[in-house]
């Protein structure tokens, strides 16, 4: 993901005694997709992601940069309060802005192997871990379905077992917040991920997604964890 340095070496201290040393404080910028908006039609169309991309993801990455100058700004007064306030809106648009970029990595078109099935260390995994590829895919797309509200379904590697797990989180918060967790592959379930195409029918959204899933990429983050 595109960062830029935004760095402040103050300290923040109140008269409650609270203290903050802040350093390397970043900012967010859009990436570029790595494919064309269009490319993963039929499953996705090329209007849903152009809103995803441009409006959806730009909005968090807006609103994550604005409440970073605002904290900035907060702890040069020592505003301990106003930090603390803050804290959630850097928390739900800077998980919206990891989310999405992992997302967009997790999709590739047809053409370039999207949907192919995972090969090598990552296949070996599944199928020992869930006994086949068709039931990791079933648990995942019944999980992301079952979702109240709006969120997103993991597939991850636990770092410490070393395990494959599937997991779902609220909102945006990031995989990570569930414990060690590396994101593999994530699913927004969020509405605007889907709805101008399938309405209200997530299931036939989280059916048609696979065929443009990159296990090419999820195997290469896991055989890189693995190392």
């Amino acid at each position: 993901m595109a960062l830029r340095s935004f760095v402040c070496r103050k300290s923040l201290a109140s008269s409650s005694g609270f203290k903050l040393h802040f350093r390397g404080l970043q900012t967010f910028s859009l990436p570029d997709l790595p494919y064309d908006y269009g490319a993963l039609e039929p499953a996705i169309s090329g209007e849903i992601m152009q809103l995803h991309h441009q409006k959806h993801h730009q909005t968090y990455v807006t609103n994550y940069n604005k409440a970073v100058e605002q904290l900035h700004h907060a702890m040069e007064k020592g505003d301990s309060s106003a930090v603390v306030k803050l804290q959630s809106a850097i928390k739900f648009n800077g998980g919206g802005h990891v989310n999405h970029s992992i997302f967009w990595k997790n999709l590739s078109p047809v053409s370039e192997r999207g949907g192919e099935s995972p090969h090598g260390n990552l296949g070996w995994a599944i199928d020992e871990h869930f006994g086949s590829l068709d039931a990791l895919i079933q648990k995942m797309s019944a999980e992301g379905a079952a979702l109240q509200g709006s969120g997103w379904v993991w597939f991850g590697l636990d770092k410490e077992s070393k395990k494959l797990v599937v997991e779902t989180t609220a909102n945006q918060d990031p995989l990570v917040t569930k414990g060690p967790l590396v994101p593999l592959l994530g699913i927004d379930v969020w509405e605007h991920a889907y709805y101008l195409q399938y309405k209200n029918a997530r299931p036939d959204y989280l059916k048609n997604i696979w065929t443009v899933m990159n296990w090419k990429y999820a195997g290469e983050v896991y055989d890189k964890e693995n190392s």
